[in-house]
């Protein structure tokens, strides 16, 4: 019986002693898997963002403007033309008269245009709409258009006859050939044309 309880005893001392090193071994893992981290995904707001250069050739403001290799410089009228000047010589009621005549002066430089361009009512007044020149072809192209001033409102219903002078000088050499338009009463023709020599 001494035997037995001896055999018993020392059963239940290696029992207790597997028993307990599974427990630690247990804590252990529990410790190493409580221990770990994981990584949490970054959120929208997290994320940084770049914004993509703006190369040369991009507009980046608002206007008009041309790219040419790389720069970008605003369009610019020509300097062809050295002087525009433009009179109004007088307004009446008449006929729906529309002429011009052309002159050279200051050695062929410079062109001098007279001429009579009609309006719907005394209230319409020529001006000088345009003047073009073609260095290749040394031609200059000269527009006079009658328009109702602004804010005008009390106006003698009549055909008018708007006489004027107009007076064009170009840069180098003058023009060989001129025209002249007329943009008036919802029409618009040439109504003269010289030549130099």
């Amino acid at each position: 019986m001494k035997h037995l309880a001896v055999v018993l005893r020392m059963n239940r001392r290696e029992l207790l002693a597997q028993f307990g090193g599974c427990l630690a071994q247990s804590s252990d893992d529990a410790g190493a898997d409580g221990g770990a981290t994981t990584e949490r995904p970054a959120t929208t707001d997290e994320r940084t963002t770049t914004a993509a250069p703006t190369t040369d050739d991009e507009t980046t403001s608002a206007g008009t403007r041309t790219t040419e290799g790389g720069r970008t410089t605003e369009e610019t009228r020509g300097d062809a033309i050295a002087d525009e000047r433009f009179e109004l010589l007088g307004v009446a009621c008449g006929e729906p008269t529309s002429e011009a005549s052309v002159a050279f002066a200051d050695g062929g430089s410079s062109v001098v245009v007279t001429g009579t361009v009609p309006g719907s009512n005394d209230c319409y007044r020529a001006r000088l709409a345009d003047a073009s020149y073609d260095a290749e072809t040394r031609t200059l192209d000269v527009t006079v258009a009658s328009m109702a001033k602004e804010g005008a409102q009390a106006c003698a219903q009549c055909i008018v006859e708007i006489e004027y002078e107009a007076t064009v000088s170009v840069s180098g050499d003058g023009p060989e050939r001129v025209t002249v338009t007329h943009s008036a009463m919802g029409e618009s023709k040439i109504v003269a044309t010289a030549d130099s020599s």
